[in-house]
């Protein structure tokens, strides 16, 4: 059995992993030479693989993030790991696959047992947690996506600053905040005027502005919720994109134009601060593009589903000076990997004590080392399944008796089942799967009473 999977049980064994954690931070923070990056990740919510004008769209919406990818690196191969949401939030947020501590499902009515919280269990920790620890300042302006129970609020999980929401979407328009839902750490924001798109941006911006002159680096984490529904913008964005026929289209381009938009103002406040080459910059998607709005293209389906379009997504990195710029990067990555790579950006190593299932890409990224850093990726989402190893991927869906096999560098769009053809090659990437599968828990919470738990918190009839 791999330590990984030991179940830590109670408050003891809650306590003695995050010493362990603790004391695997602060040994490497001993080891950090000279000034130390801000880093900054900033993440899109249901964003097509080809809503970007780096990954080939000619909507014109994404000018700022595709400056990240010109000044930086952008992954052709990038990966969530899973097709909504929240799972795959718990998953950036760790480094580790999020079904090993059960969290396979997006919130819901149903529960493993009436005691069971949804969201990060306390005995993991979370990116907050581990830059707190390395000294920084770090902050949260954004959709959290977890159980709204103070002891899940980001500010009890290592964010100094927090404003945004708890739960999977919110209004853009918040006003008086009569139902309490926009935050400002644990508090309700009074009343909030600003489309919420904006007053992220805002949020963001001032957290520079008030970090950027302190003796220790920040890390700022931008969770924003466009371009995920409800789909409303202010006219002033919609009207870019009136030759937009497609009224759905039209407004979430105009909503991903929004975030776009202030993206270039956080990366305008970093110039004016003087501080842009300091930091380090990520920009991905949480998951692939919403059904109906968003361009997936050339991939296969959408948010929900383990094709590529749901789990390919947009993903660039810049850090002026030390990875080089307008580079194109073919291997798999998956957003796993951005925890251990902000990590080593700051000079500390990672330790294996944290059994992060994500690698340091820094190596990789300025050609250190060769090859590809994963030698597989995995996924499971309540009832699909799969793989990837190299250019294969092994996947299976609900309903499905058997499993498909594509070869992702001739068919990037899943249209050709080689799996007779490849008998040997379905065995290899299933063991593979299986070998995983075993190690993780079973789904503690969410919508689907035959996965999840029939425990209802709603007390509805199952």
């Amino acid at each position: 059995m791999h330590l990984y999977t030991i179940q830590w049980q109670g408050f003891v064994g809650c306590l003695m992993l995050g010493l362990l954690m603790n004391l695997g931070i602060a040994n490497a923070q001993k080891q950090i030479p000279g000034k130390r990056p801000n880093i900054i990740v900033i993440l899109a919510d249901d964003l097509g693989y080809n809503d970007v004008g780096y990954m080939g769209s000619d909507a014109n919406a994404t000018p700022n993030i595709d400056a990240i990818a010109a000044n930086g690196l952008r992954f052709t191969d990038a990966y969530t790991t899973c097709p909504v949401c929240g799972p795959s939030r718990a998953g950036l947020l760790t480094g580790r696959y999020q079904n090993r501590f059960g969290f396979e499902d997006n919130p819901g009515p149903f529960r493993r047992t009436e005691e069971t919280i949804p969201g990060i269990p306390l005995r993991e920790t979370t990116m907050g947690e581990y830059f707190k620890e390395l000294g920084y300042n770090t902050a949260l302006i954004g959709k959290w996506h977890e159980e709204n129970v103070p002891l899940r609020n980001p500010s009890a999980r290592g964010f100094d600053k927090f404003f945004g929401f708890i739960n999977g979407a919110s209004s853009y328009y918040i006003n008086d905040n009569s139902q309490g839902k926009l935050l400002n750490g644990l508090r309700p924001v009074e009343s909030e005027e600003e489309y919420l798109t904006n007053a992220f941006g805002r949020e963001a911006c001032l957290f520079i502005e008030r970090n950027a002159d302190r003796n220790k680096p920040f890390m700022l984490y931008v969770p924003f919720n466009a371009p995920h529904g409800p789909f409303e913008v202010p006219d002033e964005y919609k009207s870019k994109f009136s030759h937009v026929k497609d009224e759905k289209r039209q407004t979430f381009l105009a909503m991903i134009n929004c975030m776009d938009e202030n993206v270039g103002k956080i990366i305008t406040t970093l110039k004016n601060k003087g501080i842009e080459e300091e930091t380090l910059i990520v920009f991905l998607s949480d998951n692939g593009g919403e059904c109906e709005r968003a361009d997936n293209t050339p991939l296969r389906e959408c948010k929900g589903s383990i094709y590529e379009g749901g789990i390919r997504v947009p993903f660039c990195m810049q850090w002026k000076g030390v990875l080089p710029a307008n580079h194109v990067v073919n291997h798999p990555v998956i957003a796993l990997d951005v925890l251990p790579t902000a990590i080593a950006a700051t000079g500390a190593s990672v330790s294996g004590e944290w059994f992060l299932d994500g690698v340091n890409l820094l190596p990789y990224l300025t050609g250190e080392k060769q090859g590809e850093p994963h030698q597989f990726l995995y996924w499971r989402f309540l009832w699909h399944h799969a793989v990837r190893k190299g250019d294969w991927k092994l996947v299976k869906h609900r309903d499905q008796t058997d499993w498909e096999l594509y070869n992702l560098a001739s068919d990037i769009s899943e249209q050709t089942n080689l799996s007779q053809q490849h008998p040997d090659k379905v065995k290899e990437l299933l063991d593979i799967y299986t070998d995983m599968s075993d190690q993780m828990l079973a789904p503690q919470w969410g919508w689907q009473p035959d996965y999840c738990g029939s425990y209802n918190i709603n007390n509805i009839k199952n």
